[in-house]
């Protein structure tokens, strides 16, 4: 398990700085469509899911992300030198005088100390809340599954439901989409305008995914507003496509209709494998704002997403050993044997 922690904590390192780089890169991005910002997370996901990438000379993750002191912490087994070993045949082939050894430390047994201690309490720490998590969601997913069986059909997959003040898409493989009672005939084609979009890009498989990858590593704070952030732009970008396909016109309309199905509250039952909307007041502010890019930051922008890809996935290449590295790291090894062969003589 120690083995496993320590790959989750490495990939938690670097996919904080690549977190860090992408919300300084959404400042530059606020002009063009969201959906670029929304791609950019993938990145994101994949470091915090994978533990090797590709190296590439084009990686913007610094070496020392790589090889900071945390990293090497669980990667780097410890070794104890068998020093006395190495004396003692060395002294041996010169003296005829047997020397007793020194019984050896079995290989895979560390003598216990307080850091080891701490390490497992952190270990089990990590566990307990990904147990936790997923608790949360079982229950909160079967507990909403429970309270829409009586939803009423409308066609297809939408459905309307009485105990629900906010619309949203419910279900993995067969997704369903949830309507409150009393929307106007203009509403429930934007609304549904808007969860079909969700449905159409795998919204629905892509948040619970997410959800799965915060449960692994909640003890990032990053990756929390990394959750948070991701589904602000996934909300908004979806909102710039019904614009894109209804027209600008309902600018207005929709905004207003966001406006009323604002109630402060959540969907009922808060399940990862339901979600409704969020963050009105920036989505509103998000709509009336949007105008159609050009050809040319269309463009641009997808140029500067694929290098930020492309830089953010790969490693640093790592330099080759220099012959005077190899000569210091054979030095430091075969320094210590020779120190103990000379107090032994």
């Amino acid at each position: 398990m120690a083995q496993l922690f320590g790959h989750i904590l490495n990939m938690s390192i670097t996919g904080s700085y690549v977190i860090v780089f992408i919300i300084v890169a959404r400042l530059f991005l606020r002009k063009v469509p969201k959906i670029f910002s929304f791609a950019l997370w993938s990145v994101v996901l994949f470091r915090l899911l994978c533990p090797f990438s590709m190296e590439s000379i084009f990686s913007f993750i610094p070496s020392e992300v790589q090889n900071s002191p945390l990293n090497k912490l669980y990667t780097q087994t410890p070794q104890i030198p068998n020093v006395i070993n190495t004396s003692e045949q060395a002294v041996n082939n010169i003296s005829p005088v047997p020397i007793p050894s020194t019984p050896a430390v079995p290989s895979g047994i560390i003598p216990s100390n307080p850091s080891d201690v701490w390490i497992n309490i952190v270990q089990y720490l990590w566990l307990i809340g990904i147990v936790l998590l997923l608790i949360y969601c079982i229950v909160t997913t079967i507990r909403l599954s429970r309270n829409l069986r009586d939803a009423t059909p409308l066609f297809e997959n939408v459905y309307e439901h009485n105990g629900i003040s906010t619309p949203f898409v419910f279900g993995f493989f067969k997704p369903r989409i949830y309507l409150p009672n009393g929307l106007s005939d203009h509403e429930k084609a934007y609304i549904i305008k808007h969860e079909q979009v969700h449905i159409h890009r795998c919204d629905h498989m892509i948040k619970p995914l997410a959800f799965a990858v915060l449960c692994v590593h909640w003890f990032n704070p990053l990756v929390w507003l990394a959750f948070y952030l991701m589904s602000d732009d996934m909300e908004k970008s979806c909102d710039e496509s019904v614009i894109r396909q209804m027209g600008s016109g309902i600018k207005k309309e929709y905004s207003t209709s966001l406006l009323s199905l604002s109630t402060g509250r959540r969907f009922m039952g808060g399940s990862p494998l339901a979600f409704g909307e969020s963050n009105t007041k920036g989505r509103i502010k998000n709509i009336l704002n949007y105008k159609k890019p050009a050809f040319w930051v269309i463009l641009v922008a997808i140029l500067v997403v694929a290098a930020l890809c492309v830089g953010l996935i790969s490693n640093p290449k790592n330099d080759p050993l220099t012959v005077k590295d190899y000569a210091s790291n054979l030095w430091s090894r075969t320094l210590p044997a020779m120190r103990t062969v000379q107090i032994l003589k």
